[in-house]
């Protein structure tokens, strides 16, 4: 997986993703992909 170190404009990001961590295992993980509709 590459990791982006510097801000970059060029960058075609197609996924994202986001962990969220809670006391007594409340966790959730949001994922998010680009739209490639008609």
């Amino acid at each position: 997986m590459p990791i982006l170190l510097k801000t970059r404009e060029d960058a075609k990001i197609d996924l994202v993703m986001s962990n969220s961590f809670g006391f007594g295992g409340t966790n959730a993980t949001l994922v998010l992909k680009r739209w490639a509709g008609k």
